[in-house]
């Protein structure tokens, strides 16, 4: 008996195979990094077998590259649109972090992939990665700039710390934020942008 045209094993039609064994690598790359992840880890936890998985993705590079293409170019345009030109410097923090929240979701775990130590630096997952890390830092670098110009401050060494300080600062708040799976981006938009009000004393002069 034949298959039907589009579907995969018992019925579940191709692209949607794809997207779940898409989802179950995302939470392996996250969970185990790049390096500890096999095929058979991403089967296992799609609860299905490894030939089916390559069926659909012909190496672990590409399923990485194809992750990360899914979950990046999503999340550097909506931080493309929170961090224009016209956003007040002292919102722009706020406005990153709900940009991040709202984008990812709930679980959260692309950033994680996005900062994987262990992730590929060559071949099209390893450009990716890179291309994906220096647009956030660019961002970084640019809505500090602004934000320290905003307070007087021109210091390109002090731009410079305070940037490095904001990117750890996220990678801090991404991990928080993946244990309490509870709260929407909105929570944690007011929670973060509340710490961070008090932490550099801006709220009396938005």
């Amino acid at each position: 008996m034949s298959t039907a045209v589009g579907l995969g094993t018992k019925g579940m039609p191709s692209d949607d195979r794809r997207q779940e064994i898409l989802a179950a690598a995302l939470r392996e790359f996250a969970d185990r990094g790049f390096g500890a992840t096999s095929m058979a880890s991403i089967a296992a936890r799609a609860g299905i077998s490894k030939a089916l998985v390559y069926q659909h993705f012909t190496s672990k590079e590409q399923l990485h590259a194809d992750c990360l293409a899914d979950i990046g170019e999503p999340l550097l345009t909506r931080m493309d649109q929170e961090m224009g030109s016209d956003a007040e410097p002292f919102t722009m923090p706020g406005k990153a972090l709900h940009g991040i929240f709202e984008t990812l979701g709930p679980d959260r775990c692309a950033w994680r992939v996005i900062h994987d130590p262990s992730a590929p630096d060559t071949g099209p997952s390893g450009e990716l990665t890179s291309a994906y890390r220096d647009r956030i830092a660019t961002h970084a670098t640019a809505g500090v700039g602004r934000f320290l110009h905003a307070l007087g401050d021109t210091d390109e060494h002090d731009i410079d710390a305070l940037s490095r300080i904001w990117t750890a600062t996220v990678d801090a708040i991404m991990a928080w934020a993946r244990e309490h799976p509870e709260e929407s981006a909105e929570d944690l938009t007011r929670r973060f942008t509340r710490l961070i009000d008090s932490v550099f004393s801006i709220g009396s002069t938005r």
